[in-house]
C-alpha cells in the first residue's frame, strides 16, 4: 500500500531542450523544499543538517526529504545526464505535490503522447502546470492534452493487456472535464466508442452534421454487412486500404455510399461503427487495423470559424500560475485530525511565505507579511543590544573552543524538545568558521533565548507520537516550532540576515 507516481509514456525530450529542462527540473526540487541530509557526530551528539538538494559530480542526485513536510520517503532521484527521474512511496502531502510536479515537467516537454501520473490516474496539468509557471517562468498549456484521439489510443494500446478499455472517466480525467473546449469529432467520435451510436436513431439530427454523416456511415455498413455477414470484416478492410483515387473512382454500387463517406470521413468511424454492428472490441480491432487503413481524408469543418478559433485560443492559453505557498498548501482530510483542544481556538495553519526565508531573495517569490517583518524588526533589536554586552551577552558559552560544543549542544536539545528542527548545513558551517565573531556569538544567544521562551507553547508537541504526517499540522507547525525553525532559516539566508541582523 501508499501512493506511487510516474510518468507513462516514452521519454524524448529534443536535445535543443534537454539543458534547459535539467535546469528547470532542478529548480522546482528547490523551491519545492527537497533536502538531502547529512549527520554529524561531535561530543557524543548527532545533528542532521540540511542541504538544497543538488547534482553530484556524477551528475545526479538522491533524496527523500522535505523540509515543509518533515517527513521522510523512500528515495526519489534525478540523474541529468540521461534526464532519468524516479520514486518509489511519495505520501500526499508536500513531498508528493513537488514529485507530481517533476513528472509533469515530462508531460510538458515530451511531443509524444504521455501522461503524469499518480496510482493510476492522470494528474492535473492546471494545478501542476500552474506551479511550474510560476516558479520556472514558463508559458505551458493544456494543449498537448486536448490531441484526443491520439492520447486515447496511446491510453487503451498501453492497456489493452489488462482487458480495460478506454472509459468516460479516462476521458474527463485526461480533459479536467472541460468538455467545451475539447470539443470537435475527435471527442465526438471517442463519446460514441464509450456509449455506441444507437441513440441516433431516434435523435434530431441536423442535416450535415457530423451526427448526421456518423449516422449515414452506420446505415450503410449495415447494409454493407447484409451482402455478405461472414466476410464482412474482411470486404471492410479491403474496402478501408484503398487510397483516396481508388474510392473516388469506386464504380462498385456496394461500396458506393461508404466511399462518398469515405472521402471526408476517417477510418476509425468505419472500424468502431463495424465493431459496433458486429459486437466486436473497437480498440483491439484498431490495433491491428490502424497502420493499413487509410488516412487521406478531407475532413470536413463542421464548427464555424468563430467557434474553431475560440477553441484553439482556449486551448493554447498559458495555465494561470500559482504561487508556491499555494501550491504546497495541505488542505485535505486528515492535515487537521485530532487537533487537540488547547489549539481549535487558534486556527488552522497553512503553508505560507513566512515558512520560506530560506528562499528570500528580493522578489516577490517570498513576500514577508507585516507580522513576520515587525518580529524578524525586533529580533534584530535584541541581537544588537546583545552585541552591545560584554561577550555578545553570552557569558561562558559560545566562547573560544567552547563555541563547537555549546553550538552543537543547543541544536540539539532544540531538536530534542521540540522535534525535527535542524539547521541548514550553510549556515551550521558558516557559525563555526566565525566563531570569534559576535554577531554570531550575539545570534547564537538570541537562538538561546528562543528556544527557551517558546518552550510552553511548544510542549504541544508531545501529541506528536505517531506518524508525522498523520499528526494534525496545527501540532507539528506549532507557533513556538516555526518561530525556531523560521529564525534558523534566515540565519541560512545569507541576504536575509544582512537585511535585518547586518552580518
Amino acid at each position: 500500500m501508499g501512493t506511487f507516481a510516474c510518468y507513462v509514456g516514452k521519454v524524448n525530450i529534443p536535445e535543443e531542450k534537454r539543458y534547459c529542462f535539467g535546469q528547470q527540473m532542478m529548480r522546482l526540487l528547490n523551491y519545492g523544499g527537497m533536502m538531502q541530509l547529512e549527520q554529524v557526530s561531535l561530543f557524543g551528539r548527532e545533528l542532521l543538517l540540511l542541504s538544497p538538494v543538488e547534482l553530484s559530480a556524477e551528475g545526479d542526485v538522491d533524496f527523500w526529504y522535505n523540509y515543509f513536510e518533515e517527513e521522510r520517503w523512500e528515495n526519489a532521484g534525478f540523474n541529468g545526464n540521461n534526464l532519468y527521474f524516479y520514486s518509489n512511496k511519495i505520501g500526499g502531502c508536500e513531498f508528493c505535490d513537488v514529485i507530481l510536479a517533476a513528472y509533469m515537467l515530462y508531460e510538458m516537454y515530451v511531443e509524444t503522447p504521455g501522461f503524469a501520473e499518480c496510482d493510476g490516474e492522470f494528474i492535473d496539468p492546471q494545478f501542476y502546470g500552474g506551479w511550474l509557471n510560476h516558479i520556472l517562468g514558463t508559458e505551458f498549456s493544456m494543449e498537448k492534452r486536448y490531441n484526443l484521439w491520439e492520447n486515447a489510443e496511446y491510453i487503451a494500446f498501453s492497456r489493452m493487456k489488462y482487458k480495460h478499455p478506454f472509459s468516460l472517466s479516462e476521458l474527463v480525467n485526461l480533459i479536467s472535464d472541460e468538455f467545451e473546449i475539447a470539443g470537435g469529432t475527435e471527442l465526438s467520435d471517442l463519446l460514441y466508442i464509450i456509449y455506441g451510436t444507437e441513440t441516433l436513431e431516434t435523435a434530431h439530427i441536423v442535416p450535415g452534421s457530423y451526427p448526421s454523416d456518423v449516422y449515414q456511415c452506420r446505415m450503410a455498413l449495415i447494409s454493407f454487412r447484409e451482402i455478405d455477414e461472414d466476410n464482412f470484416f474482411e470486404y471492410l478492410l479491403h474496402f478501408l486500404q484503398m487510397d483516396r483515387s481508388e474510392r473516388e473512382k469506386n464504380t462498385d454500387t456496394n461500396v458506393d455510399s461508404l466511399a462518398k463517406l469515405s472521402l471526408f470521413l476517417p477510418a476509425r468511424v468505419f472500424v468502431y461503427l463495424a465493431a459496433e454492428i458486429d459486437q466486436k472490441p473497437f480498440w483491439k480491432l484498431w490495433k491491428e487495423w490502424k497502420d493499413k487503413v487509410y488516412h487521406d481524408e478531407q475532413i470536413k469543418q463542421y464548427a464555424s470559424e468563430k467557434l474553431e478559433k475560440q477553441r484553439k485560443e482556449w486551448r493554447e492559453k498559458v495555465i494561470p500560475r500559482i504561487r508556491t505557498s499555494e501550491f504546497l498548501r495541505q488542505d485535505s482530510w486528515h492535515t487537521f485530525r485530532d487537533t487537540p483542544e488547547e489549539l481549535k481556538d487558534k486556527g488552522n495553519y497553512y503553508l505560507s511565505d513566512d515558512d520560506r526565508f530560506f528562499w528570500w531573495d528580493g522578489t516577490d517569490e517570498v513576500i514577508i507579511s507585516d507580522d513576520m517583518n515587525a518580529w524578524l524588526t525586533e529580533l534584530s533589536d535584541r541581537h544588537r543590544k546583545l552585541m552591545d554586552l560584554p561577550d555578545a551577552g553570552c557569558g561562558n558559552q559560545f566562547e573560544g573552543s567552547y563555541f563547537i560544543k555549546d553550538f552543537i549542544i543547543l541544536l540539539d536539545e532544540i531538536c530534542d524538545c521540540y522535534k525535527r528542527i535542524y539547521p541548514f548545513r550553510t549556515m551550521f558551517y558558516d557559525f563555526i568558521q566565525n566563531s570569534g565573531k559576535k554577531e554570531y556569538r550575539a545570534a547564537l544567544a538570541l537562538l538561546k533565548m528562543l528556544y527557551e521562551e517558546n518552550k510552553e507553547e511548544g510542549k504541544v508537541i508531545q501529541y506528536a507520537k505517531r506518524e508525522w504526517d498523520m499528526v494534525s499540522k496545527n501540532v507539528t507547525q506549532n507557533i513556538a516550532r516555526l518561530r525556531l525553525k523560521r529564525y534558523l532559516s534566515v540565519m541560512a539566508n545569507v541576504k536575509m540576515r544582512k537585511k535585518y541582523f547586518n552580518f
